[in-house]
């Protein structure tokens, strides 16, 4: 635009009027509500918050007994959930016991001309079960998974550690998995 055009654009002059503002906000709040509305329809309730899932699910997870896992592997996986189930003490008296099993496999995923592995992918696979104590009845039961793929290595070491850790990976996504499922389930009863 040169200095001599002569319909210079004013500023400000596409403000929307006050009555399109006050449309603008009744239909946001609309569509809002309209949306709260169909998610309490459906069943959806939060998992953590005061008046969700979570809030009795946090205190019946004192409830559960964790059984020993096998293996060093599930001394390590046993460990990361009773850090999640039990925030300050282990319960004196469980209602539930939580039995997990876990296998785990490898695979060589990208193989070079000579034949060897350059990338592999480790499978971690946990099914486990609650049990209610006073009933022996298993009152519920899953499998939780993980698939971590990481690269090897040719130097002895560095190829251990980096099993080790795709396996300690592994583990913290099924403790978080195995958690919140059975959290999901404990605050369902109440």
């Amino acid at each position: 635009m040169s200095s001599s055009d002569p319909s210079p654009i004013r500023q400000g002059s596409f403000r929307r009027s006050p009555i399109r503002q006050t449309a603008a906000r009744g239909l946001f709040a609309l569509a809002l509500g309209l949306s709260a509305a169909s998610l309490s329809g459906c069943g959806f309730q939060p998992l953590y918050g005061g008046k969700g899932v979570g809030a009795a699910a946090a205190d019946r997870l004192m409830e559960v007994d964790i059984a020993s896992i096998p293996d060093r592997e599930g001394q390590k996986l046993r460990n990361l959930l009773i850090d999640n189930f039990y925030p300050s003490e282990r319960p004196s008296n469980p209602r539930y016991r939580l039995d997990v099993a876990l296998s785990a496999s490898e695979q060589k995923l990208a193989l070079q001309k000579d034949a060897t592995a350059v990338r592999a992918q480790l499978l971690v696979n946990a099914p486990y079960r609650l049990t209610d104590t006073q009933t022996g009845q298993v009152v519920f039961q899953s499998s939780s998974r993980s698939m971590i793929s990481y690269n090897t290595l040719e130097q002895h070491y560095a190829a251990i550690a980096t099993v080790q850790s795709a396996y300690d990976r592994a583990l913290e996504d099924i403790s978080n998995d195995i958690t919140t499922r059975v959290a999901m389930y404990l605050g369902r009863g109440s």
